[in-house]
């Protein structure tokens, strides 16, 4: 009942010709407007040494135009580099634009946003924090990580522009996920970065000026991109996983760096468990924020005690955000598994429709496996009266976190 009624959600309309074809594809039709893409050539792309590889490649090969949208863009060793390489193309006559978010940024100086700008690169900063007139709206961060160059080729997921993805930080290396797309798709990003832009009060970009010419060797790999902002597609990702759950028959796996379901991807996951599905939650060891750690361990009892299987990652700290529903369909992207991603912050995410590149992701996520340590329920039942107390206190936060 919750899942059908219980929060914001507006139906799709019947005479939408987006709207048709199965209930993930209408929930996120109706939300953003984007259909399932066919033709696609997608590049799973496995921690920080590969994805920036491959984007300082497409940066470097951009002829017409760069477009990004980044949460974290760290003034340090792999910010300079991609600023350099910005600077150098907006000087060479490309068209170059920028959406930081100005929480996530803080770090990044003014001496390197003066030098971009002076080169021509056009920046926007997502809801500038100004002291001291705080508004409810300086908790919506823009936590999406995108890039499309010449309309042509594009990058999504859960890296962000710093070096601890190359070099790793107090908590180990980080572990991450992201993609690499050509084709249809393309399109899509585009468009949402060009509403964005014009969100934070850039020039309207015309869609036929930034999009590609079809290409003719691309492969048959559909996939939907999905995202939130302040619209209709509020709750889109949040009905796209409680849907993705409710789907799965044999097997979910989920990881993600914060857990903190709200109550309705709670209750699909419950369900899921007494429905016979078998439900893999992937977690971080260590968490970089105390207290959503100790907010997360207060979800843990209940779901080891359905039967949910939990698993702590060792391999350094885990930020992959990905959800695999069987062999049939996944979620990559830049949202985690938390109130904060899916009520708050805009986000964005692929969702792999293409069986061949959905079992790529589930190779890899059991690779992770071998790294993780199962949460052994009996063990987690006699923990301290008193530690148990702290995690209940700590879920009461679990809305801001």
């Amino acid at each position: 009942l919750y899942i059908l009624a219980g929060y914001r959600r507006n139906g799709p309309t019947a005479d939408c010709p987006a709207c048709r074809g199965d209930r993930l594809e209408q929930i996120i039709a109706h939300g953003c407007g984007t259909r399932p893409t066919r033709y696609n050539r997608v590049g799973l792309l496995h921690n920080g040494n590969n994805a920036f590889t491959a984007l300082i490649a497409s940066l470097q090969r951009a002829t017409r135009s760069i477009h990004m949208e980044y949460y974290i863009i760290r003034d340090d060793r792999i910010g300079r580099t991609i600023a350099e390489i910005l600077i150098r193309k907006a000087r060479a006559g490309l068209e170059v634009r920028v959406i930081y978010d100005a929480v996530g940024s803080w770090r990044l100086s003014r001496k390197t946003l003066r030098r971009m700008h002076d080169a021509g690169v056009e920046t926007a900063a997502f809801e500038p924090v100004r002291f001291p007139w705080f508004t409810t709206r300086v908790t919506h961060r823009n936590h999406r990580k995108i890039v499309v160059t010449d309309g042509k080729v594009a990058y999504l997921g859960g890296i962000n522009i710093a070096k601890y993805y190359l070099d790793g930080d107090y908590m180990g290396k980080w572990r991450d996920e992201h993609l690499r797309i050509e084709g249809e798709a393309v399109d899509d990003l585009q468009r949402l970065f060009a509403a964005d832009w014009a969100l934070e009060g850039g020039e309207p970009l015309s869609e036929g000026l930034y999009a590609a010419a079809p290409a003719d060797d691309l492969p048959c790999s559909p996939l939907q991109i999905a995202w939130t902002r302040e619209d209709r597609s509020r709750t889109t990702l949040t009905d796209l996983f409680a849907q993705l759950i409710e789907e799965a028959r044999h097997t979910l796996r989920i990881s993600s760096p914060y857990f903190l379901p709200p109550p309705a991807l709670y209750e699909a996951l419950l369900r899921a468990v007494r429905r016979g599905c078998r439900v893999l939650v992937m977690l971080p060891a260590r968490s970089d924020v105390w207290l959503a750690r100790r907010a997360t361990d207060a979800y843990l009892g209940e779901l080891l005690g359905a039967g949910v299987e939990i698993f702590r990652f060792r391999g350094g700290f885990l930020h992959a955000k990905r959800l695999i529903a069987d062999e049939r369909v996944a979620s990559v992207g830049t949202a985690n598994f938390d109130y904060r991603s899916l009520e708050y912050n805009t986000e964005a995410t692929a969702l792999l429709l293409d069986s061949a590149t959905v079992r790529q992701a589930i190779r890899r996520f059991d690779e992770d496996l071998a790294s993780c340590t199962p949460i052994d329920p009996e063990a987690w039942r006699r923990r301290s009266v008193h530690y148990r107390l702290g995690d209940r206190i700590a879920r009461l936060f679990a809305p801001l976190l």
